[in-house]
């Protein structure tokens, strides 16, 4: 089953987003900041990331520069997961290497439909 990995500093997001997939099947892996995330990413491969743009710290646009530049991370799938999904946030998400992009406030059925599609996108196509 995928792995994902869930980053937002709010723990309350990071609870639901997490039993979403773990109540289909799937394997969690938490980050409450970006730095934490690109720590664990160094040691533990995903199948797919989770961010919250807003952090404190690293931002989510600045973990998805420093996953992409890790080898494993190139190509795994990176989504976006927050409230301002204005055209320039998301150019600049895609222009980092975002893969797509989750407004919320989200249902969980529009998380898991996005999530499987990009998982069949990247891992099957």
């Amino acid at each position: 089953m995928p792995r994902i990995m869930i980053v937002d500093d709010v723990t309350a997001i990071r609870q639901i987003v997490t039993k979403v997939f773990q109540d289909v099947g799937y394997q969690v892996t938490e980050a409450a900041r970006g730095e934490e995330a690109l720590d664990l990413a160094k040691i533990k491969r995903v199948h797919l990331v989770i961010t919250d743009v807003e952090m404190p710290g690293m931002s989510g646009l600045e973990l998805i520069k420093a996953l992409r530049e890790l080898k494993t991370y190139k190509t795994i799938p990176i989504l976006i997961l927050a409230r301002d999904a204005s055209d320039e946030n998301i150019k600049k998400a895609a222009a980092l290497g975002a893969s797509g992009f989750i407004e919320k406030p989200f249902t969980p059925e529009r998380l898991l439909s996005v999530v499987n599609q990009v998982l069949v996108d990247t891992y099957v196509n």
